[in-house]
């Protein structure tokens, strides 16, 4: 069984890649660690080099397969004095499974500051109810994640309340906390509605658009990441959810909104 940072080596050794089944999530590999080998191979790249990621979309496009040989590949769409865009595609037998479009910023002095107000979680990670993985019944890459949910929103018990809340981090401490690792993280969380059903259904994130607000400067490798989720609007099986991801000490580090497709009554 091979870990995060694992993936993240090999992405960088130019060897052939494929992941194990240890990291699916249904019928496909985990989308947070399809991402993160994406960015990881971007970061490889020149035109990233001194400048901060600003955004990033994720288009999830097929099933990519476990124990199958993937390719990575990136292309330059824009390359200026301080913005960079770059476009990066995981391929299996030709076919794109997952494409992210990365937004690269360089650091430039500004008369504009507005900073955000730190969060208050309202248990440390210590407290939190930690998602059990249950073979055969949980997402297998959930052997290599702590979930901890710090509300009453466990998928699938049919709550009322569409905010969900807690920590995640990766139960075998990576060399470095990276951006990658943040990535995967922040995907790691079910989506916000699946308490609301009640009972097991499938669901799954169709795009997903994320925004970094600064540096993560300060963050060590067993840190873990405070999450707060919102589902801003479902109908028609489909879900819109807008999440705040932030340091320990409270420090906003990055915004997701993901649309997610709902299967309850196919």
């Amino acid at each position: 069984m091979k870990n995060f940072q694992h993936y993240l080596d090999l992405v960088s050794s130019n060897d052939p890649l494929s992941i194990s089944s240890d990291w699916s999530q249904g019928r496909s590999i985990f989308g947070g660690l399809s991402a993160a080998l994406i960015l990881t191979k971007i970061n490889e790249s020149e035109e990233s080099k001194g400048k901060n990621l600003k955004s990033l979309s994720v288009n999830f496009c097929g099933v990519f397969e476990a124990d199958t040989e993937c390719e990575i590949r990136y292309s330059i769409l824009s390359s200026g004095k301080s913005v960079a865009q770059i476009q990066g595609q995981l391929l299996q037998n030709n076919a794109i499974k997952t494409q992210i479009t990365a937004c690269f910023g360089r650091p430039r002095e500004s008369s504009i500051s507005v900073k955000p107000e730190p969060s208050s979680p309202i248990a440390s990670f210590d407290k939190a109810m930690m998602f059990p993985f249950i073979p055969g019944l949980t997402p297998e890459f959930g052997q290599h994640i702590d979930l901890g949910v710090l509300n009453d929103c466990i998928p699938f018990t049919g709550v009322k309340t569409t905010h969900v809340t807690g920590w995640t981090k990766f139960k075998e401490t990576p060399r470095k906390f990276c951006l990658p690792g943040v990535i995967a993280l922040i995907d790691a969380w079910p989506p916000a509605v699946l308490p609301m059903l009640k009972k097991p259904a499938p669901a799954s994130t169709i795009t997903w658009n994320m925004e970094f607000t600064g540096t993560f400067t300060g963050l060590e490798p067993n840190d873990a990441i405070y999450y707060e989720c919102d589902v801003e609007e479902a109908s028609d099986g489909y879900a819109h959810t807008e999440a705040k991801i932030y340091k320990p000490n409270g420090e906003l580090i990055a915004l997701s909104r993901q649309l997610v497709g709902i299967y309850d009554k196919r």
